[in-house]
């Protein structure tokens, strides 16, 4: 993010963990796949590639093991990133 002249606060959510209340205003009502890590490992072991999967469901996931979260999560006012999408970056 420095690299890209960009200012930010840090929040190590493996030791400081979003709430539920966090996630659900966060995730608004964007789509799953927005947020939703697949490439991760504990994403690729329980076999949920080609699953339709809630939001609450989702939730829940990443609340058990934040590697299901796509990240970093760059917030601007209203607007939201989820990954490290340079263009995206940019433009927020």
């Amino acid at each position: 993010m420095r690299d890209l002249g960009i200012e930010y606060d840090w929040r190590d959510t493996v030791k400081e963990p979003l709430s539920r209340a966090e996630f659900e205003k966060l995730l608004g009502r964007r789509p799953v796949e927005e947020f939703l890590n697949p490439k991760s490992t504990p994403f690729r072991e329980r076999g949920l590639a080609g699953r339709k999967i809630s939001k609450s469901e989702a939730i829940g996931l990443m609340m058990e093991d934040v590697n299901f979260l796509k990240r970093p999560i760059l917030v601007r006012g209203a607007r939201y990133v989820f990954g490290f999408d340079e263009d995206a970056i940019r433009q927020l």
